[in-house]
């Protein structure tokens, strides 16, 4: 088998929970790369409009892009209403598969433009990869696009774009890292949103989120493919929640910069920030966390809930460590062998002990969420 890009370590993932991102990683605003070229935006610009047009392209550049995703948008009828919840929905898909866009399209100009660190590895078919990142930089537009274009049909407020986004990364394995991590948790949250439409009876929109999934599962295979992992990650991959996903997601921009980002903010949940220090493997051990100081209360008993696969949550009780002024370490045990935790694991930590019925009730007790590792 191929080497991998990357070691086991699960770099980038405890960025999606930091504060504040490494040296390496840039607002689209900040200076210019070391290799002497400028990724879109890093003129103090924001990254809008790509060279396609997106996020509004002419009806022309809208056919360039269905060429280079290799498909188009749906041209069947949305249905005629939809519930305050499938809204909601909506808006989140709006706003996550925009970061995803500039997220390839930035991975897009690393690589073809040499940034160092952004060098492929002798085994990985340069034309290959790159017409690989130009589909799905393309894909993840129109997946932004039919979500706006649904908003527009039910006469809503899209999310306007943000200008400054932060990708907590400075290398092709990082960028690869943080793809894999971002995309196990679309599979939970679609699956969320899926069940969230049926319940508020917008079954009409169910069939096309099924069909992401399965594009955003394409995907994911090549992603763990280059990291040395079997495509497979689980049987029945991690549920997740739209407040987990909202709170990571906000990890990667800069919300002053998102004109209209209150929409959202006002049905969905921020959490404090957590991350894992100690990255999970696969095997039963302690692993530290660090929590954002605010809402920490000294005494309290705490607990670390983990939620993996179609499992019921787990709950272990968290120990102390240290703490500064801005954060404090705690220190729970990672169960990896009793429940045969692999793929996608998303930890938050909670002062209720529980049991919790499922992830949506540990998204309602949480204080501290998500973190996110997958083993395997």
């Amino acid at each position: 088998m191929h080497a991998s890009i990357l070691s086991a370590a699960t770099i980038g993932l405890a960025a999606l929970g930091a504060s504040a991102a490494p040296a390496s990683a840039r607002y689209y605003d900040d200076a210019p790369s070391t290799s002497g070229a400028n990724a879109p935006g890093t003129d103090g610009t924001s990254p809008f409009p790509f060279s396609d047009g997106f996020p509004t392209p002419s009806p022309e550049q809208l056919q360039e892009i269905f060429v280079a995703a290799h498909g188009t948008l749906s041209n069947s009828t949305p249905p005629a209403n939809i519930s305050a919840q499938g809204l909601v929905n909506l808006r989140l898909i709006d706003f996550a598969e925009r970061i995803e866009a500039v997220f390839f399209q930035e991975m897009f100009f690393n690589v073809t433009n040499g940034v160092p660190g952004f060098e492929l590895p002798s085994w990985v078919d340069y034309d290959y990869f790159v017409n690989f990142l130009n589909v799905t930089q393309h894909v993840e537009e129109l997946h932004n696009l039919n979500a706006v274009n649904a908003l527009a049909h039910f006469n809503q407020t899209a999310i306007e774009p943000c200008t400054r986004y932060n990708f907590p990364v400075s290398t092709l394995e990082e960028s690869i890292t943080l793809a894999m991590t971002l995309t196990s948790n679309v599979f939970g949250v679609l699956g969320e949103v899926v069940q969230i439409f049926a319940q508020n009876g917008d079954t009409g929109l169910v069939r096309g989120i099924v069909s992401a999934v399965a594009n955003e599962g394409e995907q994911n295979g090549f992603f763990r493919y280059l990291l040395g992992r079997v495509p497979d990650e689980l049987p029945f991959t991690t549920v997740s929640n739209r407040d987990f996903a909202f709170t990571a997601l906000k990890g990667l921009i800069d919300p002053t910069s998102c004109p209209n980002i209150d929409i959202i903010e006002a049905d969905l949940k921020t959490f404090e920030t957590v991350v894992f220090l100690d990255t999970p493997t696969a095997m039963t051990q302690d692993v530290r966390l660090s929590l954002s100081i605010d809402k920490y209360v000294s005494g309290t008993a705490y607990n670390v809930v983990y939620v993996n696969q179609l499992n019921n949550p787990v709950v272990v009780p968290a120990t102390f460590v240290s703490s500064d002024d801005t954060s404090v370490i705690i220190s729970a045990t990672f169960p990896f062998d009793e429940h045969l935790m692999n793929g996608l694991t998303i930890a938050s930590v909670t002062d209720q002990a529980g049991p919790f019925a499922n992830v949506d009730a540990v998204a309602q007790a949480a204080i501290w969420a998500p973190a996110f590792a997958v083993v395997n």
